[in-house]
């Protein structure tokens, strides 16, 4: 259907911090994350407090973010804290400063407070001979200066390496995949249900639902003049999503799809500064930029 060697070819490496909150939390106490069931609540003090985070050990246990407090495991052996947002935001900004030694700040994206994006385009030549060799050596460096594990996505675009890193990377044992376009039959087009695709919100997936589209090759081979006159311009938007494609530019100034919280986005306590604002509502925004809610 499309060319896609006519189309941008770039070197975007997205990178999540795993368990971000409960992980730090660990290594400021000296434990590691792999191995410590730890969870992050509102307050340690109140047992309707809701759990914000939970290392992956916890996870295990069948512990599940936004759950209470007081349906954690009776268990001697879990540690349950309160947040820390300074000390997350100083960590956040510490792997910042990692990852602009690499590229320049136009071309580096604070997704969230654990998630960005960096374009490697300009700088790739200074420092691996490909996106995967660098992903590798960077992904070391966070964790032997950090001792925080992250996966990675890589892609040719921010929506290929966003779904490499989300859809893939966390089930590699080196946490990292990467997708190119030649991909897309094999790892894009069987997605389902549609909700798992980035951009795609439940209420949209039941509307595309009643047009017989199941699987992202459905969305993909779908009449584009039929998806425009459904839903306007978004129609078009998922028609070049569901085919890999997009167009969009890390150095592109973001801006929200919505500017609405809703009752499922919590902040970990009140915030004073625009600083710290400007990072607790990254949490909230983080899916917004495709969403159509």
């Amino acid at each position: 259907m499309y060319d896609y060697s006519l189309l941008p070819n770039r070197k975007i490496c997205f990178v999540d911090l795993k368990s971000f909150y409960a992980s730090v939390s660990c290594v400021k106490r000296g434990l590691d994350p792999r191995y410590t069931k730890l969870a992050v609540v509102g307050d340690v003090n109140r047992s309707g407090s809701i759990v914000l985070a939970a290392t992956a050990p916890l996870k295990a246990l069948g512990v599940k973010k936004m759950a209470r407090s007081w349906e954690l495991p009776k268990r001697s052996d879990i540690i349950v804290v309160n947040p820390n947002m300074d000390t997350y935001i100083k960590c956040s900004n510490y792997i910042t400063s990692l990852a602009l030694q690499y590229v320049a700040p136009e071309d580096f994206f604070q997704y969230s407070i654990d998630e960005f994006a960096i374009e490697l385009d300009s700088s790739l030549h200074l420092f691996a001979s490909t996106p995967y060799e660098f992903a590798v050596n960077f992904q070391k460096e966070i964790y032997s200066k950090t001792r925080l594990e992250s996966t990675i996505g890589i892609g040719p675009n921010i929506l290929m390496s966003k779904l490499a890193l989300d859809l893939e990377s966390k089930k590699n044992e080196n946490g990292i995949a990467q997708w190119e376009y030649e991909d897309i039959p094999t790892k894009l087009w069987p997605i389902r249900p549609l909700s798992k695709f980035w951009g795609i919100s439940h209420k949209t997936e039941a509307k595309l639902n009643q047009k017989g589209i199941y699987t992202i090759g459905d969305l993909a081979n779908y009449p584009l003049h039929y998806l425009k006159k459904s839903f306007g311009k978004m129609g078009e938007e998922y028609h070049l999503h569901s085919n890999g494609i997009d167009f969009s530019r890390i150095s592109e100034k973001y801006v929200p799809a919505t500017t609405s919280v809703g009752k499922s986005q919590i902040l970990l306590r009140n915030y004073n500064s625009y600083f710290e604002l400007i990072y607790g509502l990254s949490i909230c925004y983080s899916y917004t930029t495709y969403v159509d809610g």
